[in-house]
Formats: structure tokens, C-alpha cells, sequence
């Protein structure tokens, strides 16, 4: 008998699948893939700073300073700071239209993942991940 721990999924091959999509997706927008995550991070928590946009991408702060001034330098985030030290990210325009995409992009990627699953299977997935992410969330409360 196989155990549960034979049927995970690598967080690593799942970030390395998903940017391989956005890439494809986002490159006429000038984006990367790997850059999708902190427009939605943004999109989230308006006002952020570059050390909450970090922790919550739970990403260091040098590469989240890196990304973020390549979207700043971009034209799609703005630092909304009247302090030149401090951060306040806020999306642009063209930065909201990118998340717009993004989240259409997200949608048609789980479509595809999912696809071969019945709608059953599908409740069921949905079903066991929101009482695993439930679980997840009293325990770190604790």
C-alpha cells in the first residue's frame, strides 16, 4: 500500500510549472512568470511594504527588492511613499490590468491541471483541501 506522503506534490516542480505558464502568458506584457506572484501581492494588500510583500511570499527581502524594482522600473507598481526610505507599493493601471490577467491565467492553469478529474474527483480535491487548509490554519493559530 502506497502512503500519503508518496502523493505530494513538490512545492518546487509545482512554482517551476506555473511560471513556465505564466512566462508563456505574461511575456507579451513584459512580465515574467515568477514576477505574477508579487503583482498579486500587491493587488492583496495595497500599501505594502517591501518587507510584508517578503513575508508573505515568504521569499527574501533582496530578491523581493530586485523583483519589485524591476515592476516599479516597469511602469506596473508604484511606491506610493512620501519617504524615499520607506516603501508603500501600490499597482498601477497597467499594473492592475496585468493582475486581471494573472488571475485569468491562474483560472485556465487549475482548469487544465484538473481536467482529468470528474467533477466528483474535483469536489472531493476541494473538499479535502479546504479541511487540510482549515487544519493547517488552527495550528498555526495555536
Amino acid at each position: 500500500m502506497r502512503r500519503i506522503t508518496d502523493q505530494h506534490i513538490a512545492p518546487r516542480v509545482m512554482k517551476q510549472y506555473l511560471d513556465k505558464k505564466m512566462t508563456f502568458r505574461l511575456e507579451s506584457l513584459g512580465l515574467q512568470g515568477s514576477q505574477g506572484p508579487y503583482l498579486l501581492a500587491i493587488a492583496r494588500d495595497s500599501g505594502a511594504s517591501m518587507k510584508e510583500i517578503a513575508a508573505h511570499l515568504m521569499v527574501d527581502k533582496s530578491i523581493t527588492t530586485r523583483t519589485v524594482g524591476t515592476l516599479i522600473d516597469t511602469g506596473f507598481v508604484l511606491n506610493d511613499s512620501g519617504d524615499a526610505r520607506r516603501y508603500s507599493l501600490v499597482l498601477t493601471e497597467k499594473g492592475e490590468s496585468a493582475v486581471a490577467t494573472i488571475e485569468e491565467t491562474f483560472s485556465e492553469i487549475w482548469d487544465n491541471l484538473l481536467s482529468d478529474l470528474t467533477e466528483e474527483e474535483q469536489r472531493a480535491l476541494e473538499s479535502a483541501f479546504a479541511k487540510i487548509n482549515a487544519k493547517l490554519n488552527e495550528e498555526v493559530r495555536d
